[in-house]
């Protein structure tokens, strides 16, 4: 835990704020459906998030089948964008959460390498007018674990890195906070557990969103 004054929260989504597995899997599994592919289990789907949605995708797709590859992932943008809160909610006392850090009068923002426009709809959906700043993925910029994102955020913010507390709940979230020089928060109720994340690196694993503000 850091001794510095965090003044900024800034949240990934997929397994952090919300759990959004069921919508992404019934996405990627209409979409290898739709092109003739047997679809990933949900717990497959769970192992493919976090890198994008090519990268999802990518991984979704049977050995042989990456020319399917654009096709496929715009599929599943259309299918994906239509369904995005069928199933998905914040986790629980996330929202709590969110309402105490905007009482302590803290900056807070969303980066995650889901695409922008799924993004701002999810957040709207569930959070509001809560968030100063929401960074989704982009062809202008790197995806996490590339700190780009997190910078565009901190910019949006006038917020420094160094005051800075970035949770997530994957590897790609662990390096991603070191390589934006911000201090780590990582979630044991996301998609990929405490093991999975102390294996990546990471020191200030919570169970409950509740814990996050003992770093405020």
């Amino acid at each position: 835990m850091t001794d510095k004054k965090i003044k900024c929260v800034l949240f990934d989504m997929d397994g952090t704020l919300c759990n959004t597995l069921l919508d992404l899997a019934r996405a990627v599994q209409a979409s290898m459906m739709n092109f003739g592919c047997t679809p990933p289990t949900d717990e497959d789907v769970r192992h493919f998030v976090g890198n994008g949605s090519f990268k999802l995708i990518e991984l979704a797709l049977p050995e042989g089948r990456e020319n399917l590859l654009k096709d496929a992932e715009h599929y599943f943008q259309q299918y994906y964008r239509a369904h995005l809160t069928v199933h998905t909610r914040p986790y629980p006392g996330m929202t709590e959460l969110i309402d105490a850090l905007c009482e302590k009068g803290l900056k807070i923002g969303v980066v995650s390498n889901k695409a922008q426009f799924p993004l701002e709809k999810i957040v709207s959906a569930f959070f509001p007018e809560k968030f100063g700043a929401v960074v989704g993925g982009s062809p202008d910029y790197p995806l996490k674990p590339a700190p780009d994102m997190i910078f565009r955020a901190l910019a949006a913010l006038d917020c420094k890195p160094e005051e800075t507390l970035y949770v997530g709940d994957s590897d790609v979230d662990v390096a991603a906070a070191k390589n934006a020089g911000t201090e780590g928060a990582f979630c044991d109720w996301g998609f990929q557990g405490a093991l999975a994340l102390r294996n990546a690196g990471a020191n200030n694993i919570v169970y409950q969103p509740s814990e996050i503000l003992k770093f405020i």
